[in-house]
């Protein structure tokens, strides 16, 4: 029977990515790489096959059945980028236990929320996380089990090395497939009125819809080598992990817990045989500095051929300054946590710096006006994916979310349907929230977000948390955040902070200082403000029913921060 890599991509009526992707290339002589692990200081090196990953896979999973997890349950893990993760994952994808990846960044009170939000009867972090959760633990009953990953387990806890040793190495796991159309996969979102969403995903609406994305952006195969610098709590780490592994490349990962380094990038770069390289703008622009460049051309990479972009809207000044200093094209590229790449710069089309490029292969996307009619070519509207019409249904492109999940099990997919005069059947489009240009050669444009997310560095970070947050400090009154454009970042968190009585009085420079504390220390860290605008109440524009109009003061931050860019 023919593999489904070697056809078209077409929805499945059974899939399972452990099944058919990792014991699938596992099968492969000689055996197949599927990861390159290189530890925090550069010192130790695994090279790591697929098969070590379904053997793996197999175990945790039986560990799983055993500690009474089954099918349909959620499993919440903490891990920096060890090779655990990826094995808990393919136990997870394996059994039809539901994997929720958050970043090692969260504090206890994130912790908390996401447990409780997930109702995840499993707690999965390495010693650091663990610890984080010991302490909000009585305030999520529903985990009933915690399984740190190295380090000294206290007591009550479940130290998965230790309790693998109880597991032997050729078990396997004998329970039931999932269902396609089962959950595996929830990734945590943010928006602009209210805490994160649970974005959540079928067994092929990423695991197997990332082909796309490795295949034809990526350029995947066997033998390639591809480093993807996010880390495991966010989505574009999946990405990596499906589109790479659905092509039997393999994984290049650095377990690197420091502050980026431009320098180290490029000696890893120089020292390992990596062949495709996806880095955030914030990354690239660092890159193509003056000492950056000078640096390249001591230690020029060893094996790269393929660099791609995406996170945020790559500047198309850093394209041209890295293709002059590298003599490789970034192929900018576009997607959500809720979806796979939907436009990129794809083999053998030009590369217009500043483009997303064009709709991904087989992808639906288009833009469109409020009246959901396909905009003409120059005219700015929304991005939208088509799910049904007259003309097709959903059944053909399937690399969507299944929408977002609520507490109460609830699933709000946002497809919004137009009736058009005449018609018997409405158009029904799944609306990214972001706008473009489509140009006369098909080429999407970025204009900007039709919400208030704020994308620093390729962090999405919701305006409502960061305010929320810094309600909690006795200075503020009340605040409003906003994104600032920033030439580093893309684009940083601004608030706008009305005071106290009292505090307006105090030294404003220790002021800002303490209130950016302040939000680190209560919030993930990389949310907190990194300016600060101390205003009268009556500066925040408000509507009649006294919410902020964060787009009004937006637009006042972006017309005069850009002139000083």
């Amino acid at each position: 029977m023919a593999h489904f890599h070697d056809r078209a991509l077409t929805r499945p009526t059974s899939f399972n990515f452990a099944v058919d992707v990792v014991d699938y290339w596992a099968a492969q002589s000689p055996p197949l790489q599927a990861m390159c692990w290189l530890s925090q200081d550069g010192r130790s090196q695994r090279a790591l096959s697929y098969a070590h990953f379904q053997r793996q896979g197999h175990r945790i999973a039986v560990l799983l059945q055993r500690l009474g997890v089954e099918a349909g349950e959620k499993l919440l893990v903490i891990l920096p980028r060890v090779p655990a993760w990826w094995e808990l994952a393919v136990a997870c994808l394996r059994s039809g236990v539901v994997l929720c990846p958050a970043t090692t960044l969260l504090v206890g009170k994130d912790i908390e929320f996401r447990c409780q939000a997930s109702q995840a009867s499993v707690f999965v972090g390495d010693a650091a996380s663990v610890q984080k959760f010991l302490k909000i633990r009585d305030n999520c009953p529903q985990v009933r089990t915690v399984i740190q990953v190295g380090g000294d387990a206290s007591e009550g806890l479940v130290e998965l090395g230790a309790a693998l040793d109880t597991v032997p190495r050729d078990a396997l796991f004998s329970g039931l497939k999932p269902d396609v159309r089962s959950p595996a996969l929830i990734y945590f979102t943010s928006g602009t009125t209210g805490h994160p969403k649970m974005v959540q995903h079928n067994h092929i609406s990423y695991p197997l819809a990332h082909t796309i994305t490795g295949k034809h952006w990526l350029r995947l195969s066997p033998g390639k080598l591809y480093w993807n610098l996010s880390e495991q709590g966010w989505a574009k780490a999946a990405w990596s992990f499906f589109g790479a592994w659905n092509c039997g490349a393999s994984l290049f990962v650095h377990d690197d817990r420091r502050p980026f380094s431009p320098t180290r990038l490029l000696d890893i770069l120089h020292e390992h045989p990596i062949t495709t390289l996806c880095a955030p703008p914030t990354a690239y622009r660092q890159l193509v500095l003056s000492e950056s460049q000078d640096h390249f051309r001591k230690n020029p990479p060893h094996a790269l051929s393929h660099c791609a972009g995406a996170g945020e809207p790559l500047n198309g000044e850093v394209i041209r300054l890295w293709k002059r200093m590298s003599g490789l094209q970034i192929c900018d590229g576009y997607g959500q946590t809720e979806t796979i790449l939907i436009c990129g710069n794809f083999e053998g089309a030009e590369v217009r710096p500043g483009s997303m490029g064009r709709p991904s292969p087989g992808v639906p996307l288009h833009v469109i006006d409020s009246n959901g009619d396909e905009c003409p070519a120059g005219v700015e509207g929304d991005m939208g994916v088509l799910v049904k019409s007259e003309e097709r249904d959903e059944a053909g492109f399937f690399g969507l979310f299944d929408g977002y999940l609520a507490p109460d099990g609830k699933l709000d997919k946002r497809i919004r349907s137009f009736v058009r005069p005449g018609h018997v059947a409405p158009k029904s489009w799944y609306l990214t929230g972001d706008r473009a240009i489509r140009d006369k050669d098909g080429y999407f444009w970025f204009v900007g977000r039709a919400d208030d997310v704020i994308n620093s560095s390729g962090y999405r970070i919701g305006p409502f948390e960061v305010e929320s947050t810094l309600k909690q400090h006795p200075a503020v009154v009340e605040s409003a955040v906003v994104a600032s454009p920033d030439s580093s970042r893309g684009e940083v968190v601004k608030a706008f902070i009305v005071l106290t009585d009292e505090y307006a009085k105090k030294d404003v420079d220790g002021l800002v200082s303490e209130l950016q504390n302040f939000c680190k220390e209560n919030a993930a860290p990389y949310k907190y403000p990194r300016k600060i605008q101390f205003v009268d109440a009556t500066f925040l524009p408000k509507t009649i029913s006294g919410k902020i109009k964060r787009n009004e003061l937006k637009r006042l931050e972006w017309k005069s921060g850009a002139s000083k860019l």
